[in-house]
């Protein structure tokens, strides 16, 4: 129930739908009025917990709930017990069998390649002898990142993206820290240009295979600066763009909510795909804002009330976390790429914040305090650590 949890459910309150959230910790979807939440078992960590969890809840319900995925964590414990779910459940999510390939970063590269779509250079080392076998054909600088979301965030931290490597020396390092964690890395081509020419099209695919809705938007900033999520993003009409995502989507036979993730590489003109995310992406609220609602487009197809396709959307409103954007500005200020005149006129223009909403207050004041109290405690420890190594 995070910043994504959020705004489905408000997308959804909004028109007088009630919803039920679920957690396994409390987040800033827990204090909107237009949502219930519960706190439930960890789905990764708790698995026959969490489904028997969601079983007890439909077995309360008169009609079969819709489902919504808004976390990683969530996706493949659902789809992995999706049989017994989708008798309790109204749920459109891909086939297993693409789940598993999207989940996997070197298979989603795989899929993309055998899609037509144009990738960065990857390649995957899930020991030292793989490592030896591509370190002569990985171009530098590159990024190196986990081949699965949720094993690398177990073992490197959930906010941690990855590392920026320069040489082999660099690379064999950086795995030798990855392998002793456990985890298996991905190696990417770093396609150069900066964060604006990120872009991302996120679309709704019906059971039959319509696309209903088709989203693009850009990315202005991002966090960590570079290889972050969207902390700045406006929406854009960039029409061959949103068609590369929905002949990607079409291609592989995908259904539900899923966001594609492009950067436009200025060395041959061409958009390559970074990541599919299958689930609602973080900023999914800037959709809703400028036309399209994707949760509501998503309840009422499940629900048999035959939603219309929207093929319009404003352009040029944008979506910011402030928390986040401030740490962005800081970062590319030490740099040298960012005043801060130009830092706040890129947030001059219409926008809507990730979590502070006028008609649904208590998210945004929950996060403000939250925010405050880990710079303070963040600042205290760094005095503190100053403090003792001076002595």
């Amino acid at each position: 129930m995070f910043e994504t949890g959020l705004a489905v459910g408000r997308s959804l309150g909004r028109a007088e739908i009630r919803v039920l959230g679920l957690d396994s910790a409390k987040k800033c979807g827990f204090y909107s009025k237009y949502i219930d939440a519960l706190i439930c078992p960890h789905p990764l960590e708790r698995e026959e917990e969490f489904i028997a969890f969601l079983l007890q809840i439909a077995a309360s319900e008169k009609n079969r709930p819709v489902l919504f995925i808004t976390s990683d964590d969530f996706l493949l414990p659902v789809s992995r017990n999706r049989k017994e779910l989708e008798r309790h459940y109204l749920m459109n999510l891909p086939d297993h069998s693409i789940l598993e390939c999207i989940t996997d970063k070197f298979r989603q590269h795989t899929l993309a390649l055998e899609a037509g779509i144009p990738v960065p250079q990857t390649f995957v080392a899930a020991n030292r002898d793989q490592l030896v076998e591509i370190k002569d054909r990985v171009p530098f600088p590159a990024f190196v990142k986990g081949a699965e979301v949720t094993s690398w965030r177990k073992t490197m931290g959930d906010s941690f993206k990855g590392f920026v490597v320069h040489d082999r020396e660099d690379l064999m390092k950086t795995f030798q820290t990855i392998f002793e964690r456990g985890s298996v890395g991905l190696v990417q081509e770093i396609i150069p240009g900066p964060d604006t020419n990120h872009f991302k099209a996120s679309c709704y695919i019906s059971r039959d295979g319509r696309v209903l809705l088709a989203f693009g938007l850009q990315k202005i900033r991002q966090q960590p600066a570079g290889f972050g999520f969207g902390c700045l993003v406006q929406s854009v009409e960039y029409p061959e763009m949103l068609a590369l995502g929905k002949n990607f989507f079409r291609k592989i036979g995908y259904r539900g909510v899923g966001s594609a993730e492009f950067k436009l590489d200025p060395r041959d003109g061409k958009l390559k795909l970074i990541e599919l995310n299958p689930r609602y992406w973080q900023q999914n609220a800037l959709a809703e804002k400028c036309g399209m609602n994707f949760p509501l487009t998503d309840y009422l197809e499940l629900t048999d009330r035959d939603p219309k396709a929207v093929h319009k959307y404003r352009s040029g409103i944008k979506w910011v976390n402030i928390y986040s954007d401030i740490d962005s500005f800081r970062e590319y200020r030490q740099r040298g790429e960012l005043s801060v005149m130009q830092w706040l006129r890129s947030l001059k223009g219409e926008k809507i914040y990730s979590d502070l909403n006028w008609d649904d207050v208590l998210p945004g004041l929950r996060e403000i305090l939250v925010v405050n109290v880990r710079r303070r405690s963040r600042r205290y420890l760094e005095k503190t650590l100053k403090l003792q190594s001076s002595r």
